[in-house]
């Protein structure tokens, strides 16, 4: 007999090696269990899939714990509370949480974020006003102090991360170029704010950087935010302007590898260019969170900046394939599962 909050959850069976595999994981039935003192239980509207879950599959040692073998991933997720153990969090209230790649979650109210303000797309709670959007948001603000008249260069600028902060940038008065992985990402991009922009795969991305350079007149780039590695950062430091700040924030390009990749040949330019390289993680900056949703909600309120992100359809059925699609670069700007139809997407 099943309970009225059952559902299914997705559940880690055997570490990826490469690119993940659909053996890896399994879609399994959940069963309802009492709601301890302290918790809530959500039914979940939308979740987020994003890079850094490779990592977390593979057991590698990063930033992030490894998901244990045989218990259910997490993701970042937004949902309504439907039965609540504390009165500070009501029935009907939206929050944020990580217990995501399920449909019900049982979630401690310690680990929720409550959600004030009910007239945002709550997808936008996973990407532009999320982890997506406070990364750019820190990135260029706290580590490459972007500021007017810069030339900033964006890799990446179609995604979840990037195309938050192609729009900052220009916020903050810059210039920016951007790389995308194809013409109809490309074009987003421009739309978004770029001054220049390129399809990384037509050709070798420090020529089609140096073009980007001529169009719009400038001789090399002050910022990179890095969310690719491999090539783009190479041909980056190619181009440095004395002083130059390089935020690290991502290296897509390795997360699928079976073997380490070779780095950069040339980080002697960052020793002639008095430059500056930086790698940061979210984590360290989350004291700063209620500033940046001050700004960002009313950049996004009045368009200044907008959300951009792609649902992937299938509920939590599709959540694995929306994974995959997102590693293979099928998701433009923030990749999103909505769980849930009809309540407020």
């Amino acid at each position: 007999m099943t309970g009225p909050h059952d559902g299914r959850e997705w559940v880690l069976r055997s570490r990826p090696h490469g690119r993940p595999q659909n053996s890896d994981v399994e879609l399994v039935a959940s069963r309802t269990a009492d709601l301890a003192d302290g918790a809530v239980r959500v039914r979940n509207l939308v979740m987020s899939v994003e890079p850094y879950m490779r990592g977390r599959m593979g057991g590698e040692s990063t930033y992030a714990e490894p998901y244990p073998i045989g218990e259910p991933l997490r993701a970042p997720t937004v949902g309504r509370v439907i039965e609540s153990a504390d009165s500070t969090v009501p029935v009907g209230t939206l929050v944020l949480h990580d217990y995501g790649w399920r449909e019900y979650s049982s979630v401690p109210v310690s680990e929720c974020r409550v959600l004030g303000d009910d007239r945002i797309d709550p997808a936008a709670y996973l990407g532009v006003l999320g982890i997506p959007g406070m990364t750019a948001w820190v990135g260029l603000d706290r580590i490459a102090q972007v500021r007017a008249g810069d030339v900033v260069f964006v890799s990446s600028a179609a995604g979840a991360v990037g195309s938050t902060a192609v729009q900052f940038a220009k916020l903050r008065g810059a210039t920016v170029i951007a790389s995308a992985g194809s013409p109809e990402k490309v074009e987003l991009a421009r739309d978004l704010g770029a001054d220049a922009a390129f399809d990384y795969h037509g050709g070798e991305v420090g020529r089609l950087l140096r073009s980007a350079l001529a169009e719009i007149g400038a001789g090399g780039i002050d910022v990179y935010f890095d969310n690719v590695g491999g090539e783009h950062l190479e041909a980056a430091i190619r181009v440095l302007n004395d002083h130059a700040r390089i935020a690290l924030c991502g290296m897509i390009s390795i997360y699928n590898s079976a073997t380490p990749l070779p780095g950069p040949s040339n980080l002697i330019k960052l020793v002639w260019r008095r430059a500056r390289m930086e790698g940061f993680l979210l984590r360290d900056h989350l004291a700063a969170r209620d500033e940046f949703e001050q700004q960002m909600s009313g950049w996004v309120r009045t368009g200044r900046i907008r959300g951009v992100h792609t649902a992937f359809d299938g509920g939590v059925a599709g959540a694995w394939d929306a994974f995959l699609g997102m590693l293979d670069g099928r998701a433009t700007g923030k990749a999103i599962v909505p769980l849930s139809a009809g309540d407020c997407l």
